[in-house]
């Protein structure tokens, strides 16, 4: 079941490399390894291609991987759990800010190891 988010994922994650190769004087954009943009291409095609795929149906019955069920089914379900952790995280950082009257500020604490984290702190709205 990971396959396929995980291929969506990945073609938004090529999008945005290509996005990127363009447009990395207007970010200020400079890693020490960067993709070329032949390399960058190939992955979000061939994403792509494993996100579309799938929805093609088999040319014969007997060729479907399932006895009962329709052949794009896993990639219905993966889509779902996608689609569910966005509407998760449209309920936690946008509604339940504006309903409880609060913004989410980011912290970055550093542990006694050195690790460091972000630490997402509710901070009440001031009243204007």
């Amino acid at each position: 079941m990971i396959s396929y988010p995980l291929a969506v994922v990945n073609s938004f994650v090529g999008l945005g490399l290509i996005w990127l190769y363009f447009h990395r004087e207007e970010y200020n954009w400079y890693p020490p390894f960067k993709a070329t943009l032949p390399a960058a291409g190939f992955f979000f095609l061939s994403n792509v291609y494993l996100v579309v795929a799938p929805f093609v149906p088999p040319e014969t019955p007997d060729q479907n991987q399932y006895k009962s069920l329709p052949y794009w089914l896993h990639c219905v379900i993966g889509i779902g759990i996608l689609a569910a952790g966005g509407v998760y995280w449209l309920l936690w950082a946008v509604v339940l800010p504006k309903i409880g009257n609060y913004t989410l500020e980011r912290r970055v604490t550093t542990s006694s190891d050195g690790w460091t984290r972000n630490v997402y702190i509710k901070e009440p709205r001031l009243k204007e």
